[in-house]
């Protein structure tokens, strides 16, 4: 696993990892597994635009605050779409040791 900036989701090559969608103002995040990041990056921000992301909780705190108090980037990348399942629990365990409250 390695860390990645945003400009990864401006890759051409398929990139397979976590999608952290973070509220900047609380702190809370939501993790998303990904096998294509730039596709469910798109998807996501239509989603939250529209007011019909998955999480009604961070949907809420979206409508409210807007995209500007919120980071939605790549938190890790994946070597292959099996690991995905393991790295989402190692970074929710990351987060939680962090104390970072979650958007259930």
């Amino acid at each position: 696993m390695r860390m990645v900036k945003n400009e990864e989701f401006l890759r051409k090559d398929k990139v397979i990892g976590i999608i952290k969608i973070e509220n900047m103002l609380s702190g809370r995040i939501f993790l998303v597994k990904s096998t294509d990041v730039v596709k469910d990056y798109s998807r996501i921000r239509f989603s939250l635009d529209l007011g019909t992301f998955e999480n009604s909780s961070l949907e809420e705190d979206y409508t409210k605050t807007g995209l500007e108090l919120f980071d939605i980037s790549l938190d890790a990348e994946a070597d292959d779409e099996k690991s995905l399942d393991a790295l989402l629990e190692e970074r929710k365990k990351h987060y939680s040791f962090l104390r970072k409250d979650f958007y259930l």
